[in-house]
């Protein structure tokens, strides 16, 4: 039988969560009742996402982090899309920080093992 989960995560700005599964071309619907039948959990969380095989809902925690909620018996492609969208959100932060701080970025790129690195610049 599967087990209603909650998975912890760092993300904190909805809007650079929606950016990063924009970037994923990940389905979300926003406010959207979010239903586990098995556990009875039943209520309308910020983000409902759907992917090729799993099915989950990002809500707010009380210290204001998102976590993932979902089922058990979808954890490995949970965690793989959740390691993507963490990916995605902080390339968005950075590149926040980065033009924050007066930099530019002035190349990126994206090596075989799917590390992205960037080179930023700022001129005095």
């Amino acid at each position: 039988m599967s087990k209603f989960v909650k998975i912890s995560t760092e993300l904190r700005d909805l809007n650079m969560i929606k950016r990063s599964l924009a970037d994923l071309q990940l389905h979300y619907t926003e406010n959207q009742r979010f239903v586990h039948r098995w556990s009875g959990y039943d209520a309308v969380t910020p983000l409902v996402v759907k992917s090729r095989n799993a099915h989950f809902g990002l809500r707010a925690a009380d210290d204001g982090v998102y976590e993932v909620i979902g089922d058990d018996m979808q954890m490995k492609q949970l965690r793989v899309t959740l390691d993507q969208i963490q990916q995605r959100y902080a390339y968005h932060k950075v590149l926040a920080e980065v033009e924050q701080a007066g930099f530019s970025l002035v190349e990126e790129k994206t090596g075989a093992d799917n590390v992205i690195r960037l080179t930023v610049r700022r001129w005095n």
